[in-house]
C-alpha cells in the first residue's frame, strides 16, 4: 500500500505470478524468494572513480536460505559468516575458505578448532587475538581489525555503544600483540548497525577508522565499510520514515570514492549489505482466514503473521499489497496472525473494508532476516519457494509435519 522510492524491475506486477505458483504449490502460508532483486542491485552497484574494487560479500545470516547462497555463488562474490554453522554451510556449497570472511563476537571460543586455511578472518575484541593469531600463522588465515566506531550505536536505546569491535586503544594493543605474534593487519573493519539513516554517519565513520589505523601504524590493504544501507519499502515504526527516505545512494558511494586518498596502502574496499542486498528478494504470502469488526477497529485474522513468520513487523512498516486488489472505503484494521498472542500483529492502518476471508496479503521485503527469526509456535515452519531465473517454483522446504515437530524432543 506504500510506493517503493527508487526504481527496481521486481514490482508488484512481477511478483504476483510467482505467488499464484507458490500458492498452487504449498498454500499459505509461506515464503518466496527469487533472485533477480539481488542482481538489481549488484547491477546498480556503481565502480569507484579511483578504480578500486569493490567486493560484496552476502550475509549468511541474513538470509541463509540454499538456492541463494548457490547463485551467490556464481557471482564469484564471497560469504560472510558469524558462527560455525554458517561457516559449515558455506564450505559444504564450495565456497574457497578465502572467499569466506569470518565475523562476530567471542570467535575465540569456536573458530580455533577449525582446521581450515586461508579463512578471512576479522578480530572483534583482544580476547581473540591471541588464540587467533597462533591459528592463523599455522592456517594462513588474513587478519582483520574490526574498530568501535563513535557513530556505533544501539539502535534502541542510543546512549548505548553496544559490544562490538575494539576501542582506539585496543586496536593499538591489538596491532602490537599481532606484530609480535608475526601476523600482519590486513584490513580494517567497522560497521555502524541495520538501517542507517544519515551518510554522514558513514563519512565519520570512515575518518574514524583512518585516524586510529594512522595513529596505531596500520596500512590496511582493504578498508570494510560493513553493512546498514537502509532498504526503500521498509522504515522504522517509530515514525522516522523520512530519514531513511532520505538517505543519498549517490552520497553514499562518493564516501566510498573518498578512502583511497585517507588509507594510501588500500587495495580493495568491502561491503557487508545483506538487508540492502536481500532484502526484496523476498515475500511472505499469508491468507484471511476471519475478519472481527469491532468498534475500534476491524480485524483480519490470517494463517501466517508476527510471531511465526514476520518478526521484523514489531519495528519496521513494509510495503504489502492483496490479491485480489481491493478499493472499499479505507477503515482503521489490524492485520493478525493465527497465534494466541495479542503480539502478533502484522500491521495496523486504514485498510479498504472490502478485503475478505480468502484474500491474500503479500507482505513484502521479506527477504532479510524473516527465515533466521522464523518460529514454529506450534504451527510447525512454513514452506519455502524459490523461483529461479525463468520463473519457475520450486519448493525450497516443504512444510514441516506434526511428526517432525514433536519428534525434535527426545
Amino acid at each position: 500500500m506504500r510506493s517503493t522510492p527508487g526504481e527496481s524491475t521486481v514490482n508488484q506486477d512481477y511478483w504476483t505470478p510467482l505467488i499464484s505458483s507458490a500458492l498452487r504449490a504449498c498454500g499459505t502460508p509461506c515464503y518466496l524468494f527469487c533472485w533477480q532483486p539481488v542482481q538489481d542491485v549488484l547491477d546498480g552497484c556503481p565502480r569507484t572513480r579511483s578504480g578500486l574494487p569493490i567486493r560484496h560479500w552476502l550475509s549468511f545470516k541474513t538470509q541463509p536460505l540454499r538456492p541463494l547462497v548457490r547463485r551467490w555463488k556464481e557471482t564469484g562474490q564471497g560469504a560472510e559468516v558469524v558462527s560455525e554453522f554458517e561457516l559449515r554451510a558455506a564450505l559444504r556449497e564450495g565456497f574457497e575458505p578465502s572467499d569466506i570472511l569470518v565475523n562476530g563476537v567471542a570467535k575465540h571460543t569456536w573458530l580455533t578448532d577449525v582446521n581450515v586455511g586461508r579463512l578471512r578472518v576479522q578480530l572483534d575484541s583482544l580476547a581473540e587475538v591471541a588464540p587467533i593469531a597462533r591459528a592463523a600463522r599455522e592456517l594462513g588465515w588474513t587478519i582483520g581489525i574490526r574498530c568501535h566506531v563513535k557513530d556505533e550505536h544501539d539502535a534502541d536505546e542510543p546512549e548505548f555503544g553496544g559490544q562490538f569491535g575494539l576501542s582506539q586503544d585496543e586496536v593499538g594493543v591489538a596491532a602490537r600483540e599481532l606484530a609480535r605474534a608475526r601476523v600482519q593487519v590486513a584490513g580494517m573493519h567497522f560497521h555502524l548497525r541495520s538501517n542507517v539513516s544519515s551518510v554522514s554517519a558513514y563519512r565519520r565513520a570512515v575518518r574514524e577508522v583512518a585516524a586510529v589505523s594512522r595513529s596505531c601504524g596500520l596500512h590496511p590493504e582493504y578498508v570494510d565499510c560493513g553493512g546498514g544501507v537502509p532498504v526503500p519499502g521498509e522504515y522504522p515504526t517509530d515514525g522516522s520514515e523520512a530519514a531513511f527516505a532520505s538517505f543519498n545512494m549517490a552520497d553514499y558511494w562518493r564516501v566510498l570514492d573518498s578512502i583511497p586518498a585517507l588509507f594510501d596502502r588500500c587495495a580493495e574496499i568491502w561491503l557487508e549489505n545483506g538487508r540492502y542486498l536481500t532484502a526484496r528478494a523476498g515475500v511472505f504470502i499469508t491468507r484471511v482466514v476471519d475478519v472481527k469488526n469491532r468498534p475500534d477497529c476491524r480485524y483480519l485474522i490470517c494463517d501466517g503473521g508476527r510471531t511465526n513468520h514476520a518478526l521484523v513487523s514489531d519495528w519496521e512498516t513494509h510495503e504489502f499489497f492483496t490479491i485480489p486488489e481491493r478499493n472499499g472505503t479505507r477503515v482503521l484494521t489490524t492485520v493478525c496472525g493465527p497465534t494466541c498472542m495479542a503480539f502478533d500483529r502484522m500491521v495496523r492502518q486504514v485498510l479498504p473494508d472490502d478485503i475478505a476471508v480468502g484474500d491474500v496479503f503479500v507482505w513484502r521485503n521479506a527477504g532479510a532476516y524473516h527465515i533466521p527469526w522464523e518460529t514454529r509456535f506450534s504451527h510447525g515452519l512454513a514452506p519455502v519457494v524459490w523461483a529461479d531465473a525463468n520463473g519457475q517454483c520450486l519448493v525450497a522446504r516443504r512444510r514441516e509435519t506434526f511428526d517432525e515437530w514433536w519428534a525434535m524432543w527426545c
